[in-house]
């Protein structure tokens, strides 16, 4: 890959000779002008002398031909030109600009107080921003909120230059550090989100910086004019992207590829989709965009979390996706596909009311049962409940015509101060929600209006073409498996239904009940059949080792259901989620939420003892226990990275032992899990989609799944792994068993949901 920090002014200007755009003549052209032209020495009378190195001569030419060719050939392909010589991609930072040096910071800086430690790892400087990482480890659970009418610190952090300026954050960065000053002193007023008088305030982290290294990697950024240009002959040049639209809809540039990056093993694209003018209603995407090879192939993505494209000229409702994804066995051009639908009003005029008696003092929590319907427009829908919440406002839960995709919904006489919702436009069999918040919660007799009601129309899809300028010729001519790695997205496709020997097992899958206005947990043998409803309303479920039991959580404790007698227990007090049985099944580990803490570790007895806390870090999730039963393992967050510490903790010591650094871990449901002999952690992978393993001590880290879109993991006695892939657009998982000793992998196709639990010997 190419260092554009590293080449010199002359090479960067043969870099862009050769890129796609603009045209080959232009870039021809621009090459002999500079060519052409040379430094003529000042006459000797001249009383001032000008003194120049040749570096500077080549730049004040090139300026010369520069603007002599804003005349010739219009600005915008100059600009075109010009601009490639800045931009570069670096990983883990984003898209940057290069026109000025790169500066880095010299090195990690460190500080602790009270048991939290903040450090900042890396910081990039560019001319336009400046690109600050850092973490926080240790702040405890009880600094945070515990109920949603408090709020904890929203202060944000800033950068302080020598001469005391202020550089505030701007979106994801902050503003650029002035060429020169290589200081500054990184402030965190309050840690984000913590309660006031908690953890100590007012950080300072002084920073120093140095020139990037010549071995920085900066990838090419290739900028595509997002439209046709004429040419000083009257001729056309050819559009970076064809575009292709539908039948149903007339337009011929709604989908465009706006930059280009190649990576080690294939591409980044920015593509973005700009909705035609409509007469009427407004455009909405329903999805993802798709992406095809010329020979029909899916081409599975990524979605890189360091690159956030502008999408501030592209309309409203217009959208830009980053999508990366390997090179190897592709065909051109590719097709990329944006899925949408028409919105568009009913009867703008249409209103209708409902008259809910809340009584004088509701409760948050509490919920009324109304089923009532009501006529909107010419459309039906029924307000199935209504419940209280602790932000001072009303939750409204309906059912209606699947081509409803939405309606305004207030309660008269009263002002909201915030609302929301979800659901609606054909995308939940019409199951959609409401909610409302006022600065005081309404009581008595309420009369709540409807109107502004809009529906869905046909689907629809618009479609562009990119084929790169040169194909790649560094790449194998199809793709193939990493060693350790079992299955990607591209062999998922190969797999076979598991054999009738797999199919006695039973697992168990948070779904969609049948109704499709719930959702629960259900046992079903890995066939589909026996199916069971266990609870309702319920998640976070787990099988005990045997598979004679299961528990879950509820408001009032941890739910421990028999299943072969069908007998119910309770374990008041165990408020909490993320349950783990221990291996001889008399334990039950927890991540407890009460009135002191938040998403912190706990362990409970299943004969009722009082549960006992054994970590005070937040937001940490739990892993396994060791087959011995005298081990959990847990990992904490790092607040402000993608990165996990695991711990073990010693049940007869006591002590808490931190192992290692998950720092590949996606930072929203990591799903880590310990296989049953204690050998290897599973885990979710930073793109959302790979699984990872490593030995507990950190050891031996590689993946084993490839960009499947994995959700839910587990493991059985066996050592199979039960895994649920995400199916874009739908509620619906893939489920599939693997074997990550023997790479044997099966389709169980009967299953649909979130797996849970697994039980396969």
């Amino acid at each position: 890959m190419t260092n554009l920090q590293a080449l010199s002014f002359e090479e960067k200007v043969l870099l862009v000779t050769r890129t796609p755009e603009p045209s080959p003549e232009f870039s021809d052209a621009l090459w002999r002008r500079i060519q052409e032209k040379q430094p003529q020495p000042l006459p000797r009378n001249r009383r001032f002398r000008l003194s120049l190195r040749p570096a500077q001569i080549v730049l004040v030419i090139f300026l010369i031909a520069i603007t002599a060719l804003f005349i010739g050939y219009g600005p915008q392909r100059v600009y075109a030109a010009v601009k490639q010589f800045f931009a570069g991609y670096i990983p883990g930072v984003g898209i940057v600009d290069q026109s000025s040096p790169l500066r880095v910071l010299e090195e990690p800086v460190t500080a602790s107080r009270d048991d939290i430690s903040i450090t900042v790892t890396s910081a990039t400087l560019t001319g336009e921003r400046t690109y600050v990482d850092y973490r926080i480890f240790g702040v405890p659970g009880t600094a945070y909120p515990n109920r949603e009418d408090q709020m904890g610190c929203i202060e944000s952090e800033y950068l302080r230059l020598p001469d005391g300026t202020r550089l505030d954050r701007i979106d994801n960065d902050f503003q650029p550090v002035p060429d020169g000053v290589n200081e500054a002193v990184f402030v965190i007023p309050c840690i984000f989100n913590t309660l006031p008088g908690t953890v100590p305030e007012n950080w300072e982290l002084p920073l120093r910086f140095v020139p990037a290294p010549p071995d920085l990697t900066v990838m090419p950024v290739i900028e595509l004019s997002p439209s046709p240009e004429s040419s000083p002959t009257g001729e056309t040049a050819e559009p970076p992207a064809e575009i292709s639209p539908t039948p149903e809809v007339s337009q011929d540039d709604s989908v465009t590829v706006s930059q280009v990056i190649e990576t080690e093993d294939g591409y980044i694209l920015v593509s973005q989709f700009q909705p035609p003018s409509l007469a009427e209603g407004w455009i909405q995407i329903t999805g993802m965009p798709e992406i095809q090879d010329a020979d029909g192939k899916k081409v599975t993505y990524t979605i890189p979390q360091d690159i956030y494209p502008d999408g501030s000229e592209i309309g409203p409702n217009g959208v830009a996706w980053a999508t990366q994804f390997k090179a190897a066995g592709l065909s051109y051009p590719l097709t990329i596909t944006y899925p949408g639908v028409i919105i568009f009003p009913a009867d703008p005029d249409a209103t209708a009311e409902l008259i809910f008696d809340a009584g004088p003092d509701p409760q948050p929590g509490q919920e009324w049962e109304l089923n009532q319907q009501i006529q909107l427009a010419g459309h039906t829908i029924t307000l199935v409940s209504v419940s209280a919440s602790s932000r001072g406002g009303y939750s409204f839960r309906f059912q209606g015509d699947p081509q409803v995709n939405g309606f305004g919904v207030e309660i008269v006489g009263y002002t909201s101060n915030g609302g929301g919702g979800g659901g609606g436009g054909g995308l939940t069999n019409g199951t959609f929600s409401r909610s409302i918040s006022f600065s005081q919660l309404p009581t008595g007799q309420l009369t709540i209006l409807f109107s502004n009601l809009t529906l869905v129309g046909d689907s629809l899809t618009w479609q562009g073409h990119w084929t790169p300028e040169n194909p790649r010729t560094d790449l194998p001519a199809s793709a193939t498996l990493e060693p350790g790695v079992c299955l990607s997205a591209d062999s998922l496709d190969q797999l076979s239904p598991a054999p009738a020997e797999l199919l006695n097992g039973k697992a168990m899958m948070y779904e969609q009940l049948d109704d499709m206005e719930q959702w629960g947990l259900v046992l079903y043998y890995l066939d589909g059949s026996e199916k069971q409803v266990l609870a309702s309303n319920a998640s976070w479920g787990s099988l005990s080792p045997d598979g004679s039991r299961m528990a879950y959580p509820r408001e009032d404790g941890i739910h421990i259901l028999d299943l072969n007698t069908e007998s119910e227990k309770v374990l008041t007090g165990a408020n909490g989620f993320d349950l783990r049985w221990s291996p001889d099944g008399k334990q039950i580990a927890y991540i407890g939420m009460d009135d002191n803490t938040i998403n912190s570790v706990f362990i409970i007895d299943v004969d009722g003892n009082q549960a006992r806390q054994i970590s005070e870090w937040s937001y940490e999730l739990l892993v396994g226990w060791s087959p011995d039963n005298n081990k959990l393992y847990f990992v904490a967050p790092y607040t402000g990275a993608t990165a996990w510490v695991v711990y073990s903790y010693d049940l007869s010591s006591g002590e808490t032992t931190e192992l290692f650094t998950i720092e590949n871990g996606t930072a929203k449901a990591l799903n880590a899990t310990l296989s049953p002999d204690g050998e290897w952690i599973a885990y979710r992978g930073r793109d959302n989609s790979t699984v990872y393993l490593v030995h507990p001590d950190g050891s031996g880290m590689h993946p084993v799944l490839e960009n499947t879109g994995a959700a839910g993991l587990e493991w059985s006695p066996s050592g199979w792994m039960g895994i649920s892939l995400i199916v874009p657009y739908s509620n619906d998982r893939q489920v599939i068993l693997l074997n990550p000793e023997s790479c044997q992998a099966y389709l169980l196709p009967e299953l649909h949901g979130e797996m849970e639990g697994l039980q396969l010997r």
